[in-house]
């Protein structure tokens, strides 16, 4: 079984997220704060076992060889355990970090899925693992919003921009060290080069790529990445106040 974008399967992945989003909502809405924090960690905990029973899958089909694949370093990959321990710490930059970016990553990745038309199946780990594990971040980073974890404050949103930047700079140094060293270069948080399909195309376009002994980078690319990551954080960050602003003078009224 394939894959195919914009067909009503791929419809059906696009609102897998919302319908897992409603699920969690109204089933845990009756439980305390605490008790959701510790649902938090057992939903990011199933997470996490599906990437990690993906990457068994890789390592056994490449013939037991390490891949780069097999590093959850890949901003996807990465929500999972910014998610984990932003519930176990409750910690507001993680949270902050897992709905401006991780969420907005995810949806894309479900949106422009054009990765995925290039398995020969989807009925396996793999295949799998992108499917429910993009939806599930999108949905437990929706539902820990939903439910006051992520409180975006100018401060706490100040710091989520830092731990941004810091992880592209790492990432983009990261994938570049692979190459050099393995001439094999990766992709995490996209700085290598732009998922196939998605918006990332343009500034990639737009720019050159340069070698610098080995050292690659398209910097027009580098800069609008940044400049895009910056303006969806923006207006996430503005719909998160505006909802807060919204959800409290609503219980004003009641």
């Amino acid at each position: 079984m394939t894959f195919t974008m914009w067909s009503f399967g791929h419809l059906l992945f696009l609102l897998l997220p919302i319908v897992l989003t409603i699920i969690f909502h109204y089933s845990f809405k009756k439980k305390t704060y605490e008790e959701k924090r510790k649902i938090g960690i057992k939903l990011s905990w199933i997470a996490i076992h599906i990437l990690f029973l993906r990457n068994i899958e890789i390592f056994i089909n490449n013939g037991y060889q390490f891949d780069i694949e097999l590093l959850p370093l890949q901003v996807c990959h990465f929500a999972n355990f910014v998610l984990l321990y932003a519930f176990m710490k409750d910690s507001k930059p993680a949270f902050g970090l897992a709905f401006t970016i991780n969420l907005a990553a995810a949806f894309v990745s479900i949106l422009f899925a054009d990765g995925l038309e290039n398995y020969s199946t989807i009925l396996n780990f793999r295949g799998q693992a992108y499917i429910w594990g993009h939806a599930i971040i999108v949905a437990i980073a929706a539902w820990g919003f939903m439910n006051n974890f992520v409180i975006l404050d100018k401060k706490t949103y100040l710091k989520t921009l830092k731990l941004s930047g810091i992880l592209f700079g790492i990432s983009l140094i990261v994938n570049n060290l692979f190459g050099i060293f393995t001439n094999n270069y990766s992709n995490y948080f996209y700085t290598n080069h732009p998922e196939k399909g998605t918006p990332l195309e343009w500034f990639w376009n737009w720019g050159t790529e340069v070698n610098i002994s080995g050292f690659k980078f398209n910097i027009v690319y580098i800069i609008g990445t940044m400049i895009l990551g910056f303006l969806v954080t923006l207006i996430l960050y503005g719909v998160a106040k505006v909802f807060k602003k919204d959800e409290r003078l609503l219980e004003k009224t009641q």
